[in-house]
């Protein structure tokens, strides 16, 4: 995968969103690696934001560009990071936009990378596409009581039933769960449980939701706990800093 062959712009178009801010796909596509070439996609995709200001769509696109690579190469060209963040082990990049309008913009980066063992993870972005700036979950819902409340209860019930869960695979001779993977899993749905944060959301039509992440090794990957927190905006109305 060390060779670049193609790096084209593929438009998607305000049609797509129905917005003013416009969406394109950085498209890189790429030379099959050796190692992968039965899993690797012939192409890695990219978000690239414009919102007919210039300043604010180099704001949003180098800040999501560098967070999404860890900082890598942060004076680099999008292309250009890209082609070296992926290297020889990123086999899929794409992506997906989930809110569009009213001055927001939602999106997620999901890819997929092998090494010893293939994972796969998504990371959630939000922006004000009239300052360009990360919007904060305090920007979006008021957190300063009942709202951050009822999340975190929830979040507690759903990770309880997830250890009773995991308790009766243990019971289950037929699940074939022994005790130290079971105390393995346990572990580390505590630490998920315990470093959850609202950092981590995505805006959609009709609904926020909170993400939680959880990735267990591979070994053991069958057993990720299953966490979801969606709110409707109708049921949090009073809590909404947005508009919708």
């Amino acid at each position: 995968m060390t060779k670049i062959l193609t790096i084209l712009l593929v438009f998607i178009g305000i049609g797509a969103f129905g917005q003013n801010v416009q969406i394109d796909t950085l498209t890189v596509k790429l030379k099959i690696s050796d190692s992968f070439n039965q899993l690797q996609s012939d192409s890695i995709n990219f978000p690239i934001i414009k919102t007919g200001n210039k300043g604010i769509d180099s704001l949003i696109n180098f800040d999501l560009k560098n967070k999404f690579t860890s900082n890598e190469y942060p004076t680099d060209s999008i292309d250009s990071t890209l082609i070296k963040w992926a290297h020889d082990q990123i086999i899929d990049i794409d992506f997906k936009v989930t809110y569009n309008k009213n001055g927001i913009l939602s999106l997620n980066i999901s890819a997929e990378g092998c090494g010893a063992y293939c994972s796969y993870w998504t990371e959630y972005f939000n922006y004000s596409t009239i300052t360009g700036k990360p919007l904060d979950f305090s920007e979006i819902i008021d957190i300063t009581g009942a709202f951050k409340t009822r999340v975190f209860k929830d979040k507690e019930t759903q990770f309880k039933k997830q250890k009773i869960e995991l308790k009766e695979m243990l019971n289950d001779k037929e699940a074939e769960l022994d005790q130290s993977t079971y105390e393995w899993a346990l572990e580390y749905y505590e630490d998920c449980e315990n470093s959850f944060n609202l950092k981590s959301f995505s805006i959609h039509p009709d609904f926020i939701e909170i993400n939680v992440s959880c990735y267990l090794p591979n070994a053991i990957k069958s057993l990720t706990p299953i966490i979801e927190l969606k709110y409707k905006f109708n049921e949090i109305y009073d809590y909404l800093k947005i508009k919708n």
